[in-house]
């Protein structure tokens, strides 16, 4: 699968592309929302990981942007973050949108990584 992840700590998101690399994919990152919207323009990834906190344009502004691109509304998002339960809430992130916290479990986003290539 060809994934994108977006995430403003650097040392997190070399991490989470060099494990997922391991796994057999191609992954591009970005530091924030708005690097993200015009990598996946350019490359239009199978999968977004994204953290929700970033300058410039957060975790939840990216994912409502996405929407509003046809070439890229259908894409599945899985968030990575540390934000709360109630912070989630409070943003209005999709239900059926997977949310790992923060710091991250790599053998569940395995887990989450074969479900979207099973659903693809």
């Amino acid at each position: 699968m060809r994934i994108l992840i977006a995430d403003d700590d650097v040392l997190l998101r070399v991490l989470l592309a060099d494990y997922i690399s391991e796994l057999g994919h191609e992954v591009k990152s970005a530091a924030d929302g708005t690097e993200l919207i015009k990598l996946a323009l350019a490359e239009r990834p199978d999968l977004i990981m994204t953290d929700l906190h970033m300058p410039r344009m957060a975790g939840d502004s990216m994912v409502a942007m996405l929407d509003m691109y046809p070439d890229l509304a259908g894409i599945p998002i899985i968030i990575i973050s540390g934000a709360t339960a109630g912070e989630i809430a409070d943003m209005g992130i999709a239900k059926e949108i997977p949310i790992l916290p923060k710091p991250f479990d790599f053998g569940r986003i395995a887990v989450e990584l074969g479900r979207v290539a099973r659903s693809g």
